[in-house]
């Protein structure tokens, strides 16, 4: 998107100037200031030249105008759902540490490395998103800047802190061990207690913002998304609200298409 925007207004400069040339050549035809009338070349000539490399250079301008619309159309589409992506990501995070920490989920090592694996790719994704419009003072182009200035660390960091499950998870192995205890984490487990509660509490805080760019996002585009029904339905699907049992699921009938 960038190369087309700087594409863009090359061929505007380019075609101010070859305008001003073919002006100036149809003034000399007028008014016969520089008689150009040799053997090889004349100001017809001339005229029609330029007056060639305008028209031409104009419908160029034009494809790429519409290229760029296109390419903006296809950035605003993968911002939106990298963002998505990393909030249902982020989502199924803080999910299941909840029920891990309400004894409904077995507590494992890498009970969230899938999902942080993901959240990081998504986050990335959004960081090298080729967002660039003519208008610097265009609301996307602003979140996408201060997301990657002031946003994009943090979130980093926060994602990173989520390894410090596994850390507390072998910590606490390693004390029942020692004290002879049988090997069996549960979320009463103090540094695994400790840690599920503040990856919670901080998963709780990166999504709220990062519902707050979607939301945005969705408003400056005219509700294309309609984010807040899609929202409902992760948040929904994540809260077990449309899980079903492994006895509901066999006793289903085979979906046909």
């Amino acid at each position: 998107m960038t190369i087309y925007v700087n594409m863009i207004k090359r061929l505007l400069w380019l075609l101010v100037i070859v305008f001003v040339i073919t002006y100036i050549v149809s003034l000399n035809i007028e008014n016969q200031i520089v008689v150009v009338n040799s053997k090889w070349i004349s100001n017809n000539f001339l005229f029609a030249i330029f007056g060639g490399a305008f028209a031409s250079l104009l419908i160029v301008l034009a494809y790429e105008i519409l290229k760029y619309f296109q390419l903006k159309k296809e950035a605003e589409n993968t911002l939106f759902s990298h963002f998505e992506n990393l909030y249902n990501q982020v989502l199924q995070i803080r999910s299941t540490c909840i029920r891990a920490l309400n004894g409904h989920a077995a507590i494992t090592e890498n009970m969230i490395q899938q999902a942080t694996n993901d959240a990081n790719l998504c986050l990335d994704a959004i960081n090298w998103t080729d967002y660039m419009p003519f208008r610097r003072n265009d609301s996307i182009y602003k979140l996408l800047i201060c997301f990657r200035q002031n946003n994009y660390q943090t979130i980093k960091s926060i994602l990173t802190d989520c390894l410090y499950l596994t850390m507390a998870i072998q910590t606490d192995r390693i004390v029942m061990l020692s004290q002879g205890i049988p090997d069996k984490i549960t979320s009463n487990s103090t540094n695994t207690n400790a840690v599920l509660k503040k990856t919670i509490g901080q998963t709780a805080i990166l999504l709220t913002h990062i519902d707050q760019n979607i939301t945005l996002i969705d408003k400056v585009l005219g509700n294309r998304y309609n984010w807040q029904i899609i929202k409902q339905t992760i948040n929904a699907y994540q809260d077990g609200f449309t899980s079903k049992s492994l006895e509901d699921y066999l006793s289903e009938d085979i979906i046909s298409l």
